[in-house]
């Protein structure tokens, strides 16, 4: 029997918020930034490209000409014909922030605009780069200074050799202020502000967020890793029931993160006494997929563009799989009539927290 991947992603309680201080922070300061700033220059994870977009950009840099870079374009599986149906009227790009070659690409299409500006900028073009937690915005202004201005500082004899002038992390927070402004080039005058991450107040559904956690936009410890490697499970049978993806582990395609997780353990030799530790090993099968530790870890992590990219059968087969379950509720019909606790009474009304902590209070009175 031919295997079959799974349609839909079961309704796990995940957090929808991680929206900090330090991003409305970032925000407000855009804003006041907005006014001196010729370009932006948003940043986007491609392995998630509609997750790690944000619509708050959009409200507080209105009508400023702007244009979208895809990092890690080397880890991606995204098809031109895709990006063109989705950016007909704006400019964007595909680029790995560490290649000094894609950098260079950025700079000309940055010097673009500048001579498109008449007259010029008299403080020179001013661009921020902007975008979600961990899409690599800091590893490319590093990129972009060591290219468009590291001729000249080896030519007064600085050495721009790993030479860093953001900070950048492998975990979402590391720049959490607006860095003072950054000069990329003298020839012409262009300079960059690199900023904080942004997230959004709210995401509109669990697999958005399990989609963000995949390209580290949010913290490790905040998303359950065994949910996350199963979330990463279904989506890689989505784009290859053959099992392929992981048949270092497996030789045969599964739908259970228990047995993908069990032979990761028996692979790795952690297995004892046929017992392994379950959140270490979908950590470990999570971050090599989230850091991109060797080409062949390379894929998407939105379900929209997996069911875009996979034609029409997908698309079909993924709305009718959504009808039923839709139709079916058990779920919702199970919750409705136990409670959330299993002790609902009511068949019309599920209990919440607040009931628990009136019946726990009524309890310690009658004592």
């Amino acid at each position: 029997m031919s295997f079959i991947p799974r349609r839909l992603f079961p309704n796990y309680n995940v957090p929808l918020a991680n929206f900090k201080g330090h991003h409305q922070k970032a925000l407000t300061k855009f804003g006041h930034l907005a006014p001196q700033i010729d370009l932006v220059v948003e940043v986007r994870d491609s392995r998630a490209p509609v997750s790690t977009t944000n619509v708050l950009f959009d409200k507080v840099l209105a009508h400023k000409p702007k244009l979208i870079v895809y990092t890690k374009k080397d880890l991606s599986v995204l098809k031109p014909d895709l990006m063109n149906k989705w950016h007909r009227h704006e400019p964007y790009m595909f680029v790995d922030a560490r290649n000094r070659r894609d950098a260079q690409k950025v700079i000309d299409k940055v010097i673009e605009r500048y001579d498109a500006m008449d007259p010029p900028p008299p403080l020179g073009l001013r661009m921020m780069i902007i975008g979600m937690p961990n899409v690599g915005k800091s590893t490319l202004v590093n990129t972009l200074r060591e290219v468009g201005y590291g001729k000249e500082l080896m030519e007064m004899g600085v050495s721009t050799k790993r030479k860093k002038v953001a900070k950048t992390g492998g975990q979402p927070g590391v720049t959490r202020s607006t860095s003072e402004i950054i000069r990329l080039s003298r020839v012409p005058d262009i300079l960059v502000y690199d900023t904080p991450g942004v997230f959004l107040p709210t995401v509109k559904d669990a697999e958005t967020m399990l989609a963000l956690g995949l390209v580290g936009c949010v913290h490790t410890s905040f998303i359950d890793p065994v949910i996350q490697a199963d979330y990463l499970l279904y989506l890689l049978n989505l784009q290859d029931p053959s099992g392929a993806l992981y048949s270092e582990y497996i030789d045969h395609p599964t739908n259970s993160i228990d047995e993908l997780l069990y032979n990761v353990a028996k692979t790795r030799g952690k297995l004892r006494n046929d017992e392994y530790d379950e959140l270490g090993m979908a950590l470990h099968w999570v971050n090599l997929w989230r850091q991109g530790k060797s080409s062949k870890y390379r894929g998407l992590f939105d379900l929209g563009a997996i069911v875009e990219l996979n034609g029409k059968e997908l698309r079909a087969l993924y709305k009718d799989e959504q009808e039923r379950v839709k139709e079916m509720n058990v779920h919702q019909k199970l919750v409705d009539s136990f409670g959330e606790d299993g002790t609902s009474t009511s068949k019309a009304r599920k209990r919440t927290a607040k009931d628990r902590a009136a019946d726990l209070k009524n309890q310690l009175f009658k004592l």
